[in-house]
């Protein structure tokens, strides 16, 4: 990355651009020579739609980047006239630009680990082309290497066939190679070869919960229900050897430009040390980390200390709030153990918090606010949030709460009343696609209560800063466009419309921009395309403002562009 040029120039001319858009009268370039001089584009793209997504959601022409930077934005005449002669010139013929595309919760960095070995059945609606999948997978792979599924897909999205995976259909697939496949969280389905390589038999005996799933003579099916019982197989996968690791990551991050994808916001998970983010960190220091890492201080967060050592923590590290490649700025998404609490299931008792716990969670609050963590936390459930908002509303007679901008994420539960304590505090929302795959299952589970999880419309309509993430990539798909086109239509994963809080296209592609920049501290860098932002943005096959909902989902990128330089252009 190159060190930025001097801008003094440059920005006279962004001034006079910054307002051009098709909604408003063009302001005329600046014709001062020593501006003129200064003012020579390294690249400049014309003939395009680009939505700037500025606050007035400006629609430009053209746009030219200097320094990985956008220096300007109005109308092809204006901006051609800020190129010389080694400023590369694009030609967009009519297409679509977005900002690139943030991602405001992601357990990426766990997932990318083993990326090359997985398969992602994201929007595939064919069981035989997933079973393919498989194939061509094991193709790729070096002899014994696992193949995996690892969430993000339902049974239900299959048109041809939604019922379970049997044994003897996966052993059919793969014969000798050792599948694995994950059903979110809820369940896996292994082949033979996985099953001998796990050592798991006929006479393998599991204490609850869940179970190993048997037919009526007491052999083996393939399916493990619940954490438990997977574990028996997914404990047997082999590590990954660094080198290895180091190239996964970069197909993970290709993956992510594929979907136009410049940032995320990695908030740990179940299993994740700090050797997962060595990689990111040797990907940053030779200058191959394309994607931006945000990412939170406790990264494996399933095993939460005590009050003390969490506080202990905070104060041992400083957080990064100017990093714009890689930067640690958030602590969660699990807080404090004893706070979390999951999505409602039948026959689980109410949640509930000690007064001990209520005072160590609060001193562990008041860290966070003392040495400058914003907090992420994870919370889907009403009680919960209510809890967490007492706690906050007592410190901020004291601290400013909203100078931090700390994080509900998820909100799937959350009252109306809740919604306006969290935004008089300055709080703002990370809102998910999960409920794109589960919503079906809510839906039968809570009735039409269910059809407005999370309510998306309410917290957009009520004014509090919201932006959208995936939880990707074992509950949901990491693909932007599946998450817009299931907020804007309220389509599953199985086609159907469950979802009814939806919101416009406008305030959709918003949330999944500039405001979840916002949400990190970089909103005078991220998130639209404006003069002085560096120059993230996607390309795309076609409109997202004008294809039909349902289309939305099926967008991609066909070019790529992180800080100016090309990531990902589609062959």
């Amino acid at each position: 990355m190159q060190a930025p040029k001097n801008w003094v120039g440059t920005l006279l001319v962004a001034i006079a651009l910054a307002a051009c858009s098709q909604q408003r009268e063009p302001a005329a370039v600046t014709s001062d020579p020593a501006v003129t001089a200064a003012a020579a584009a390294d690249w400049v793209l014309t003939n395009g739609k680009i939505l700037t997504v500025d606050e007035d959601f400006s629609i430009v022409e053209a746009m030219a980047i200097a320094d990985g930077r956008i220096m300007a934005a109005g109308t092809d005449e204006e901006i051609a006239a800020l190129a010389g002669e080694a400023t590369r010139r694009t030609d967009l013929a009519g297409q679509t630009v977005v900002p690139g595309l943030i991602d405001n919760h992601m357990h990426f960095v766990r997932a990318s680990q083993s990326w090359y070995r997985q398969v992602r059945w994201d929007g595939i609606t064919s069981r035989a082309e997933a079973l393919a999948m498989l194939e061509q997978r094991a193709s790729e792979l070096p002899e014994g290497e696992w193949v995996l599924v690892l969430g993000g897909w339902i049974p239900a999205q299959f048109q041809d066939n939604i019922e379970v995976f049997t044994l003897e259909e996966l052993d059919a697939v793969l014969p000798d190679t050792p599948l694995y496949i994950q059903e979110a969280y809820a369940r896996a389905f292994a082949n033979s070869a996985a099953l001998e390589a796990a050592g798991v038999t006929r006479d393998t005996e599991h204490a609850g919960p869940g179970g190993i799933t048997r037919d009526a003579d007491g052999n083996l099916t393939g399916e493990f229900v619940g954490g438990r019982a997977m574990r028996l197989v997914s404990s047997a996968i082999p590590p990954v050897a660094r080198d290895v690791w180091d190239n996964s990551l970069q197909a993970s991050m290709q993956s992510m430009h594929q979907m136009g994808l410049t940032a995320v916001y990695d908030v740990g998970g179940n299993s994740v040390t700090p050797e997962f983010y060595d990689a990111v960190g040797r990907a940053a220091q030779s200058d191959s980390l394309s994607l931006r890492v945000f990412y939170t201080l406790n990264g494996q967060n399933s095993n939460a200390g005590s009050a003390a050592e969490i506080i202990a923590e905070m104060q041992s590290h400083t957080p990064d709030n100017e990093g714009l490649r890689l930067a640690q700025f958030g602590y969660g998404e699990a807080v404090y153990a004893p706070m979390r609490a999951g999505p409602p299931r039948p026959g689980a008792p109410p949640w509930a918090l000690s007064q001990e716990d209520l005072e160590h969670y609060r001193d562990i609050v008041t860290a966070a606010i003392e040495n400058g963590w914003q907090l992420h936390e994870h919370s889907h459930m009403e009680p919960k949030i209510q809890t967490m908002l007492s706690v906050y509303e007592g410190l901020s007679e004291t601290y400013p709460i909203g100078d931090l901008r700390m994080t509900i994420a998820h909100a799937n539960n959350i009252s109306r009343q809740s919604i306006e304590r969290a935004h008089d505090l300055g709080m703002v929302f990370a809102l998910h696609s999960s409920m794109r795959n589960t919503g079906p299952d809510v839906v039968e589970r809570m009735g039409e209560a269910g059809r407005t999880v999370p309510p998306i419309r309410t917290i957009h309509e009520l004014g509090a800063i919201w932006g959208l993430g995936s939880d990707a990539t074992a509950v949901a798909s990491p693909n932007p466009f599946h998450t817009l086109g299931w907020v804007v239509s309220g389509r599953s994963s199985t086609g159907e419309k469950i979802f009814y809080d939806t919101v416009s296209r406008e305030a959709a592609l918003t949330a999944h921009t500039r405001s979840n920049a916002y949400l990190f501290f970089r909103e005078d860098d991220l998130g639209s395309l404006e003069p002085g932002k560096l120059a993230d943005f996607a390309v795309l096959d076609r409109d997202y403002l004008t294809v039909p909902e349902e289309d939305i989902e099926t967008l991609y990128s066909v070019m790529t562009v992180v800080e100016g330089e090309e990531v990902y252009s589609r062959p």
